[in-house]
């Protein structure tokens, strides 16, 4: 696949999975090999921020790689990560990688601001309700 279609391939991903909830695409969008554990993420996140919304800050693809530099906002109204849900609204960031065969993802490396998203969360638990 040419550098613009793997772009297309992961914009679709965010924007159709990710914002628009059609996990269905799973399939046509994940090898076989990864779909399970790209479904458990999904799962695991949409749980804990059910309003999440992921946002392309910037995209850049070389060879079968896209790299994504993302910012995620959402609600926190279910468990994640031990934190009791605040029923506060949360940002953060995060890079993945994606690695591209076949038309398919077949690996995602990812990285994502986890201390930033849990100090949120702990302020959120201790703040008084307003």
């Amino acid at each position: 696949m040419s550098e613009r279609a793997n772009k297309d391939l992961v914009v679709r991903l965010i924007e159709q999975v990710w914002n628009a909830g059609k996990v269905e695409l799973l399939p046509r969008l994940w090898a076989e090999e990864t779909r399970a554990d790209a479904l458990a993420l999904h799962q695991v996140l949409t749980d804990a921020f059910p309003d999440l919304r992921v946002d392309i800050e910037e995209l850049v693809a070389g060879q079968d790689r896209v790299v994504a530099r993302l910012r995620l906002h959402g609600t926190h109204r279910g468990e994640f990560l031990g934190a009791e849900p605040t029923q506060r609204p949360v940002t953060f960031t995060a890079i993945r990688i994606y690695r591209i065969a076949g038309g398919r993802i077949v690996e995602a490396l990812a990285d994502q601001d986890a201390m930033g998203l849990l100090q949120q969360l702990r302020e959120a638990e201790t703040a008084p309700d307003s």
